[in-house]
């Protein structure tokens, strides 16, 4: 039986527990155990030892056990749904079911925002035991609320979590929504996906080297194929520009199995298709997120990274590219 959130981050409902039970009392007193909200406590030892991203979905999962008619949304909802996100939301988002408007802001819910738009019962579901918004009015949301390049991240992983969830697939299933504020800008933030990307960071490059507007770059591709004739062997690239350039992007998340592969098993894998790439005669750049900071002038560092790759290296006379 899959875990649910409150199993999984080890989160304790205080107004479940008997009043017979003095250790939970006294763990809150202490400072043990951490108030995520006024009725939910989380081992600080374990929450302090997590990862940002870990941090924040414990804190939407209580939140979401701490509501009694609210539903978790937005970005908060896509980490209950399992997807990956560029960046990590400080409140958790909530909205009411129907067309209820938000209560004063002295009764929401410790590190919650509650947003004010309609919410049909059709909309609404349940993962692991914490009410969210169905997958697609989670991306709808964040599509509405957060920066495209989020949005787009987030439809990014939907794609790679399910693949049968296609572009076409959307669309259909768009239909069935009706009107809403935000639905032109998510049929763009779609047409922007791509599928089967394997980090949001992929995602952040890929859209960096789209509008950087370099007459340079004349293509990017995502998770191209590459066959290596003497081992047999099938490789993918994360981005390949112009057809000859490869971009690969590291990320701590990848190392620590955030997106579902064995962190030995990826740094492996890495290494072993890079050299091959090498040796087939492309021309391989690596780059981690701080690359991926945009300055308020000019080209982040990952940009300028690879126009000075196609000015400085020669393009191979072919690659032995999968179509």
């Amino acid at each position: 039986m899959q875990q649910t959130w409150k199993e999984t981050h080890q989160l304790i409902e205080l107004r479940k527990v008997p009043l017979t039970n003095t250790d939970v009392a006294a763990g809150v007193a202490s400072g043990r155990l951490l108030r995520l909200t006024a009725e939910v406590a989380v081992p600080r030892a374990y929450f302090t030892g997590l990862p940002p991203w870990g941090k924040a979905e414990a804190r939407a999962a209580a939140v979401g056990l701490t509501a009694d008619k609210a539903v978790v949304c937005g970005m908060a909802a896509g980490r209950l749904w399992g997807l990956s996100l560029l960046g990590v939301e400080k409140t958790v988002d909530l909205l009411l079911p129907g067309r209820s408007r938000p209560p004063s802001k002295r009764l929401w819910i410790s590190g919650s925002t509650y947003r004010s738009a309609a919410l049909p019962e059709a909309q609404i579901t349940t993962q692991g035991g914490i009410r969210v918004t169905t997958l697609l009015r989670t991306l709808t949301d964040i599509c509405r609320y957060e920066d495209r390049d989020e949005a787009v991240a987030a439809v990014d992983s939907a794609r790679r979590t399910w693949p049968t969830f296609t572009a076409e697939k959307f669309h259909e299933r768009l239909e069935h929504m009706g009107s809403f504020p935000g639905i032109e800008a998510f049929r763009e933030t779609v047409a922007m996906s791509r599928e089967m990307i394997g980090s949001p960071w992929e995602t952040k490059a890929r859209l960096l080297l789209l509008r950087c507007g370099d007459a340079a770059i004349v293509s990017v591709e995502t998770q191209v194929k590459f066959h290596d004739p003497v081992t047999g062997k099938i490789y993918y690239v994360d981005i390949l520009i112009n057809g000859w350039l490869v971009l690969e992007i590291d990320g701590k998340s990848k190392y620590l199995g955030v997106y579902g592969d064995d962190p030995e098993t990826v740094i492996r894998d890495e290494r072993e298709r890079e050299k091959a790439l090498q040796n087939l005669g492309s021309v391989v750049l690596r780059v981690g997120k701080k690359d991926m900071e945009e300055p308020a002038v000019g080209y982040c560092a990952m940009v300028q990274l690879v126009l000075r790759g196609l000015h400085n290296f020669t393009a191979p006379v072919s690659l032995p590219r999968v179509a």
